[in-house]
């Protein structure tokens, strides 16, 4: 795969960063927290994000050990700071779809120039939804195990391994006993760790979708509790993202993919701190989808990164006069063969909407965005993408052909 680089990404290595060096100055004290709760930012300033154009590929240039093999297709990121390295887990594999190819890849640097091996997870099935999470002084590393048809999705069970030494982890521990259950966001906040999940069977054709969303919590990052009994939401909602705003409330954003009641698209989601396991789902779905969601917060601002359609329909344009089915194959075909980029949006708490702000380097199959903070205005992104010369590439001829992976910064500045 290294010896075949097109001329975009060529360019590209000649501005960009070749290490993450800078990253480390935030080190000086400490590994930064990422939890907005430990950040006071001044209500009186406006602030505008601004991404650095210098990006730093860590797929295909970074300096990695002699035996990481990547293959074609690198995809689904996560990242974390941890006694003063930076951690980054993808999978590499044959294409974007499911296969026994498939391999975990967990690396760590000390310097932001030469990376380590920490572990590769290899089991002739396909392996997806990285996730690291810190509690105390611990490491841990999740994975879901999935099925080998490119056709298919075939969640099982999720996996936990925690960090023992550079390069050694402890044995995989099945995450609870709900098959299909499949972790989506997760974050420490205020001590605990609180991630999103949902299972059911997801992309069926016929009949009523019967998908469950639930938020779990764990102090232990071992054993996670139920926030209710009851689900969250159940219907065609898979990866939901949140956040917490400043006086403790609930926000999130939902992946509406496979349709119900509400129609096609994504729902701004919104929960009182006292009863964050009661969601207030809007009765109707946008039409736009905000797909591979994730969240952050900047002060009281909440916003979103996710992959954009770039497409002229909205992935919701169907008409619901017709079956449900036929809306699912049309809205699916039509959102596969369309062209795709990586965006930033501002949740407009007051309006309960949505607002674009800005597109990150994507195209084709893109927008898995991992975020991590690295002080009260900065935050590491890493995320992937196809060659970002194929502006209107679709997602569909992303997802066959070579992907790769990115870190940038991105910093909120003043404004006047």
């Amino acid at each position: 795969m290294r010896t075949v680089i097109s001329i975009w990404l060529l360019l590209s290595l000649l501005s960009a960063n070749n290490n993450l060096d800078y990253v480390f100055e935030y080190f000086k004290n400490g590994v930064p927290s990422d939890d907005p709760i430990e950040y006071k930012i001044d209500s009186n300033i406006n602030y505008a994000p601004r991404l650095d154009t210098s990006l730093y590929w860590i797929i295909p240039d970074g300096e990695l050990p002699q035996d990481i093999n990547v293959l074609k297709s690198n995809n689904n990121v996560a990242i974390e700071f941890f006694e003063n390295r930076i951690f980054i887990a993808f999978r590499s594999s044959a294409s974007h779809f499911a296969g026994s190819s498939t391999k975990m890849i967990v690396l760590s640097s000390k310097d932001g120039r030469i990376w380590d091996k920490e572990d590769i997870i290899e089991i002739n099935q396909d392996i997806r939804e990285p996730l690291f999470a810190k509690v105390g002084n611990r490491l841990m590393f999740y994975y879901f195990k999935a099925g080998t048809s490119s056709m298919k999705f075939e969640p099982t069970f999720v996996y936990m391994k925690e960090r023992v030494e550079l390069g050694k982890w402890s044995k995989a521990q099945q995450i609870l006993d709900v098959e299909s259950r499949v972790f989506w966001s997760m974050k420490n906040r205020d001590n605990k760790i609180y991630v999103t999940s949902y299972e059911g069977d997801h992309y069926k054709i016929f009949g009523e979708s019967d998908i469950s969303v639930r938020l779990l919590e764990s102090t232990d990052g071992v054993n996670f509790n139920e926030v209710s009994t009851l689900y969250q939401y159940n219907g065609g909602v898979s990866e939901v993202a949140f956040e917490f705003d400043e006086n403790g409330d609930f926000w999130a954003i939902s992946r509406n993919e496979d349709g119900d009641k509400t129609g096609f698209g994504s729902h701004l989601i919104f929960a009182d701190k006292n009863e964050i396991d009661k969601w207030t789902v809007p009765k109707s779905s946008m039409e736009n989808i905000f797909m591979s969601p994730r969240m952050f917060r900047h002060g009281d601002d909440i916003y979103l990164i996710s992959r954009r359609n770039k497409g002229l329909l909205p992935f919701g344009f169907m008409p619901t006069i017709f079956p449900i089915s036929m809306q699912r194959i049309a809205n699916w075909l039509k959102f596969t063969t369309s062209a795709k980029t990586t965006s930033l949006y501002k949740i407009n708490k007051d309006k309960m909407d949505i607002e674009y702000l800005l597109d990150l380097p994507g195209t084709g199959d893109t927008a898995f965005p991992a975020i991590r903070r690295l002080d009260a205005h900065s935050f590491l992104i890493a995320n992937y993408t196809s060659d970002i010369s194929k502006k209107n590439r679709w997602w569909f001829w992303g997802q066959i052909k070579p992907t790769y992976i990115y870190m940038a910064k991105l910093t909120f500045e003043p404004i006047n």
